[in-house]
């Protein structure tokens, strides 16, 4: 046998051996060639060796791409599920040879998918942040990640928009040292409070009276209505038993201008509480039979039945 011959010989089983050593990149190659039943027997035959969990999801990957290509779209489609069940942030963004129809498919598939798998992770982070499980906060974490996701993407609704509310309250319930409550309580209900000091109120430069300057007289509630919260939240906000408080300012035709949360109820019941404050309504403040700006302190207590 020549040189030649004997050199030939050496890189083609050094091919082989590279081939055998990299399944992956050889389905890859194979795929980007348009030779698809090739691909998908090389990553068949890569089954079952030492792999990485990294390099697993890909050969995955890569076997849904050449069922789409082989237009056997449904095995395809379960495929993508099982990534999506797997990893509810998984994305294509890295697979630069994603075709658009292989794109269109996985999106679809999220869509469809990441409801549900929000679902049973969050019930499954319920019931270790219930238990106090020291990992309750970072599953409670990972599922707020999904809703974003999921929002992101279109894959909205109401249910998905109410259960981000309780997720961000039993993140704030992870948070919290002190022990629930034994007193019970009934409902959310609004007390009068004094106003806080010149300093701490909002749009300062603009108030001109609040209670207790000479002449003044306060405003009229015609319509203070607590939010509700989904029953769940609910449960959590008795559990972290604090009183919250909220500053309003109301203009002279009786309207809420502005709302700020001085003292937190609930970081998911707060957002509610200011876009409710902002639709109340009241006869205006008064000095010396003039309507004027007026900061009204308002103390939210939430009470259970």
């Amino acid at each position: 046998m020549t040189r030649v011959s004997i050199l030939a010989a050496a890189l083609a089983a050094g091919t082989v051996l590279a081939a055998q050593d990299d399944p992956l990149g050889t389905a890859r190659d194979l795929y980007a060639s348009a030779a698809y039943e090739e691909a998908l027997a090389e990553l068949t035959r890569a089954e079952g060796g030492a792999l990485t969990p990294a390099a697993s999801r890909d050969m995955t990957v890569y076997r849904a791409f050449c069922l789409v290509a082989l237009s056997r779209g449904a095995e395809a489609e379960t495929i993508a599920e099982s990534l999506v069940r797997e990893d509810p942030l998984f994305t294509l963004d890295r697979y630069r040879d994603a075709s658009p129809r292989i794109a269109s498919l996985f999106a679809s598939v999220r869509a469809r998918v990441l409801p549900e798998v929000i679902w049973e992770e969050y019930r499954s982070a319920r019931t270790l942040a219930a238990a106090r499980a020291p990992d309750a906060r970072l599953r409670l974490a990972h599922v707020r990640q999904v809703l974003d996701e999921a929002q992101k993407i279109g894959a909205w609704d109401k249910t998905l928009a109410e259960l981000q509310l309780l997720v961000d309250g039993f993140l704030e319930l992870s948070r919290e040292a002190e022990p629930a409550a034994a007193a019970p309580l009934e409902k959310a209900t609004a007390l009068d409070e004094p106003a806080s000091s010149d300093s701490d109120l909002p749009s300062a430069a603009s108030i001109v009276v609040r209670a207790g300057d000479a002449g003044v007289v306060s405003p009229i509630v015609i319509v203070q209505t607590m939010p509700q919260a989904p029953p769940a939240l609910f449960d959590l906000m008795r559990l972290l038993h604090r009183t919250g408080t909220i500053d309003i300012v109301i203009d002279e035709r009786g309207a809420v201008e502005d709302v700020t949360v001085r003292q937190s109820v609930n970081a998911a019941y707060d957002s509610l509480l200011v876009a409710a404050a902002r639709t109340w309504r009241y006869q205006p403040a008064r000095k010396d039979g003039v309507p004027v700006r007026f900061v009204k302190t308002v103390t939210i207590n939430v009470q259970a039945p």
